[in-house]
């Protein structure tokens, strides 16, 4: 019976590190109850150490992912697929830049505002979203805030 529990909480070790490298929880998950189930049958076989069985194979697996997620950055797999590298302005990644000079200006909505839709300024068509509520087709309105391609209108009173 002893055999059976080292068998189950080393495929439990060795599913839970192929977590690692397979997302989506299933190897984890049958992992995980491999490893609860070799502890119930280790603890069934030598009652007197269950506190000592439990507390090493916690100590085991939490050893194990510490270790994992230590090292796998450094293998060859963990270069392949772990990005180390990031998307820097100075190298040309940026996001889309508004244009902040049409804070202020008064357009006239293009399509129903629900709350998107397409406003026109000086025969321009831009996404807007409206602040708050709807605003029908050929109302006019105010461009009130620009956050990079996010443009917020309202109502003219």
């Amino acid at each position: 019976m002893i055999t059976w529990a080292v068998l189950l909480y080393i495929a439990g070790i060795l599913l839970v590190f192929a977590e690692f490298f397979v997302p989506g929880g299933i190897c984890g998950v049958i992992g995980g109850m491999a490893i609860v189930v070799s502890c119930l049958l280790a603890c069934y076989a030598y009652p007197d150490y269950s506190l000592f069985i439990v507390i090493g194979q916690f100590l085991g697996v939490l050893i194990g992912v510490i270790v994992g997620f230590k090292y796998l950055p450094r293998t060859r797999l963990g270069k392949t697929i772990i990005l180390e590298t990031s998307q820097q302005p100075e190298d040309g990644y940026v996001a889309a830049s508004g244009n902040e000079a049409l804070v202020g200006r008064e357009a006239e909505t293009f399509t129903p505002m629900r709350p998107a839709g397409t406003i026109l300024v000086d025969g321009k068509k831009y996404d807007a979203v409206a602040a708050g509520t709807h605003i029908e087709k050929g109302v006019r309105v105010r461009i009130i805030e620009v956050r990079g391609s996010r443009i917020v209108v309202e109502e003219v009173q």
